[in-house]
């Protein structure tokens, strides 16, 4: 029996390792979405994410192995070709800045659901002028028994919603962008130029935020009343901090899955099923909250009490992200996590 434990134990292990050294790839190639009113000359993709080594992770085999993902042609060529083969290129001259694109999985009881993060610059080419006409971020989610498949979906609708909020934007206002220098970089613009938004400038209003887009420009989309009760925090390394409950005034109801709620001037980000205060030091944010296990999750920064995916699988990752205080700095253009430091740490 031993003998026979140890030859399966020996197997999974063996199987792990081939899995995980592959990568699966996707293309773009053939995904359809529909901007039928939409057009843009996209002259230039460029590629500034964080990691280039894959466009994020997926899960292959009975035992949901997680394995990197890339694209089948290089990231520029999939991106572009498939932006190409979707907008009528009649318009004003662009060039997209990809900050991130990351795919990742999480798997339920009965279903999978596949998330695709994508952010974006979008450059406005004016004769020999760039200026930044827009900054998304945006988040699109799958479901199914099996979404390793759909990925390439997912994507296609990560970029349909980007273009959707460009296709919101007066470029003929130029005035009101941010010029850049010829190479198109930030690093010669000041921080106040860079970013002058509401959030920054502005008493933050009252209400519900349901995404960063709302946060940075101080416009809640539901202020509807609610009020916030607080629980002591009793555990290391989150003594003497206080959980925050906000809840409808009307039903009691609890306030959740939104991007953060502001009351009476203070802002309180919603992350890991919990609300944590936001803090505005002139053009930085940043918050303290819980760690985050799996640390596939992290696009920069030191990794967070060295923990692995494989944790997520055995149902730790709750009891193991109340272990850690994390302070995480958010990119202050699209609300993305930028800089993140694990502070505590209980064993």
């Amino acid at each position: 029996m031993i003998l026979r434990i140890s030859l399966i134990t020996i197997c999974l292990v063996f199987v792990w390792n081939i899995a995980s050294s592959q990568t699966h790839f996707f293309t773009l190639t053939g995904q359809q979405i529909d901007l039928p009113n939409y057009s843009f000359n996209v002259t230039k993709v460029i590629d500034e994410r964080v990691d280039k080594s894959n466009i994020g992770w997926t899960q292959k085999g009975m035992a949901n192995i997680k394995v990197n993902a890339g694209f089948t042609d290089s990231f520029e060529n999939e991106i572009i070709d498939f932006i190409n083969h979707n907008l009528r290129a009649n318009g004003p001259n662009i060039q997209l800045i990809v900050r991130k694109l990351k795919i990742s999985e999480k798997t339920g009881l009965s279903k999978e659901t596949g998330f695709c993060e994508l952010a974006i610059d979008f450059l406005l080419e004016e004769e020999s002028q760039k200026f930044m006409a827009l900054q998304t971020s945006v988040t699109t989610e799958v479901t199914g028994m099996d979404v390793t498949k759909k990925h390439p979906h997912n994507i296609a609708s990560a970029f349909k919603l980007s273009f959707e909020k460009l296709a919101l934007v007066d470029l003929s206002d130029t005035e009101n962008f941010l010029a850049l220098p010829s190479d198109g970089s930030f690093t010669q613009i000041s921080d106040s130029l860079k970013y002058s938004f509401p959030v920054f400038l502005q008493e933050i209003k009252t209400g519900i935020y349901a995404d960063y887009e709302e946060l940075k420009n101080n416009s809640p989309s539901n202020t509807e009343d609610f009020y916030i009760e607080k629980k002591e925090r009793k555990a290391n390394p989150w003594n003497g901090t206080f959980e925050v409950i906000p809840k409808f005034q009307e039903s009691a109801q609890k306030v959740k899955k939104v991007w953060a709620i502001a009351l009476d001037g203070q802002i309180y980000v919603y992350h890991q099923k919990e609300f944590f205060p936001l803090t505005i030091e002139k053009y930085k944010l940043y918050f303290y909250g819980y760690g985050v296990p799996d640390y596939q999750s992290l696009s920069t920064g030191a990794m967070i009490g060295g923990l692995i995916g494989a944790g997520i699988a055995s149902g730790i990752e709750n009891s193991n992200a109340k272990k850690q205080k994390v302070k995480y700095y958010l990119n202050p253009s699209t609300g993305e996590f930028e800089e993140i430091i694990l502070e505590k740490e209980v064993k």
